[in-house]
C-alpha cells in the first residue's frame, strides 16, 4: 500500500469541502416567484452579499448598503433583517404587485413589504427605499432599551447562547 494513499485522499476530501457552495436557486429563478425572494434576500444579506441582494429589490446597491450599514444602528438593522419571517404574501388580481407580510417578533415589527412587477421584464422585485431599510434603525435602539431594562440598567456583555428579551410575545400580525 502507498503510503501517500491516506495523505492524498485526505487532501482530496478537503479540497471537496473547502470549494465554494453553489447557490440553491439563482436570481434568475427566484425573481420569477414573489414567494421565493424572502429567503433569497434574507440569505444575500447574511452572507453579507448585498449587491447580490440589491437585485431583487427596486434599490441600488449603494442604496441598500448604506441603509443597512446606516450610522445609528449598523448591527441592528441587519439583526432585525435576518429576523424576519415571511407570514403571508398576496399577489394582486391585476398579476403586477403582491404584498408580503414580514415580522420580527424579538423586535416587535410587522412588515407590509410591497412587490413589484418589472413592466419591461417578468421580473419580480421587492419594493424598498432606503429610509424604509433605515428606519429600521431607531426599532433596533427600541430593542436595545428593552434589553437594558431587562438586565436591571446594565450593559452586559452578552455570551452566544444568550436569548434576548423579546420586545413583544408573539408578531404583532397575530401569527
Amino acid at each position: 500500500m502507498n503510503s501517500f494513499s491516506p495523505l492524498l485522499a485526505a487532501l482530496l476530501i478537503a479540497g471537496c469541502a473547502a470549494a465554494p457552495e453553489q447557490d440553491a436557486e439563482p436570481v434568475k429563478d427566484v425573481i420569477k416567484d414573489p414567494a421565493k425572494i424572502h429567503g433569497f434576500f434574507l440569505r444575500k444579506i447574511r452572507d453579507r452579499e448585498e449587491a447580490i441582494a440589491a437585485k431583487v429589490t427596486t434599490l441600488k446597491e449603494e442604496e441598500l448598503v448604506i441603509g443597512i450599514r446606516n450610522r445609528i444602528a449598523p448591527d441592528l438593522t441587519r439583526r432585525i433583517i435576518l429576523g424576519f419571517q415571511q407570514h403571508s404574501i398576496r399577489v394582486a388580481e391585476d398579476g403586477k404587485t403582491a404584498v408580503a407580510r414580514w415580522c420580527n417578533p424579538e423586535f416587535g415589527i410587522t412588515w407590509d413589504i410591497d412587490i413589484v412587477r418589472n413592466p419591461k421584464l417578468p421580473i419580480w422585485q421587492l419594493h424598498i427605499t432606503r429610509e424604509e431599510i433605515e428606519e429600521l434603525a431607531p426599532a433596533g435602539l427600541a430593542w436595545f432599551r428593552r434589553q437594558r431594562e431587562a438586565a436591571d440598567g446594565r450593559i452586559y456583555a452578552y455570551p452566544p447562547d444568550w436569548t434576548p428579551a423579546p420586545v413583544m410575545t408573539s408578531c404583532p400580525c397575530g401569527r
